[in-house]
């Protein structure tokens, strides 16, 4: 029963959220207020209803003056919230384009500025990472997940080349995040929330630059090396 509300009133707070935050526009002219709101009001709420404590590493290897990739696993629906917690940046998730039509969620990510990917086919997908790219050159901060999706077994799986590809196309650094402890709280098809605690490390930049696409498989596997690092530690 106690796990049951906590879910309900989890749902709650963040549809709560991203249906209240972008009115604010209106008032502060300020597209950014979404995110700032995010990142402050939503996180301290949130980890109080799923009953989580969290911990960060690394802080120190964020540079809030030049825009990045934030590369991280993805074991949970939290996976979010906490990453929010624990980067002291205004953060931009990318999602597949039907999400722009789920209400609530897709009207509160296309007005606070996140970043749709056309999946359906190859030539698409790519013209809206060119469109990405140019997004974070001027400043947007990207969280991606290279699993593609939630991990079943709270291990990490293979990368997809996405995020890469995006980070040569950007000129911007991967910075390797590593989440633990959410899969525990919450893990993928499961209903019940059981409280615990989340450690956060977010690794050193790792330089783009020193890639190109012909070795976009090195660097996804040496990102993934990093991060798997990173869990180890």
């Amino acid at each position: 029963m106690i796990s049951a509300i906590r879910l309900f009133l989890l749902v709650f707070w963040t549809l709560l959220l991203m249906f209240v935050a972008p009115f604010f526009i209106l008032i502060t002219f300020n597209r950014q207020f979404p995110l700032i709101i995010a990142r402050t009001v939503f996180p301290s709420v949130f980890k109080l209803l799923a009953g989580i404590k969290i911990e960060t590493f690394g802080k120190e290897n964020i540079h809030k003056e030049q825009p990045a990739i934030y590369v991280a696993n993805h074991c949970s629906h939290l996976d979010i919230g906490c990453l929010c917690l624990s980067l002291p940046i205004n953060l931009h998730f990318i999602g597949k384009k039907e999400l722009a039509w789920v209400p609530i969620v897709g009207w509160y990510m296309y007005v606070a500025g996140h970043i749709f990917i056309d999946r359906s086919n190859k030539k698409k997908a790519f013209e809206s990472l060119r469109k990405a790219a140019v997004k974070i050159r001027k400043g947007k901060n990207v969280v991606m997940y290279p699993e593609g999706t939630r991990s079943k077994t709270g291990e990490l799986g293979e990368f997809k080349k996405g995020a890469f590809h995006l980070a040569l196309m950007a000129n911007v650094p991967i910075v390797p995040v590593h989440i633990k402890g959410t899969f525990e709280v919450w893990s993928t098809n499961n209903f019940k929330i059981t409280p615990g605690n989340v450690t956060v490390r977010i690794g050193k930049p790792i330089d783009s630059s020193k890639y190109t696409t012909q070795t976009i498989k090195k660097f996804a596997d040496e990102t993934r090396d990093t991060i798997l690092r990173l869990k180890n530690q």
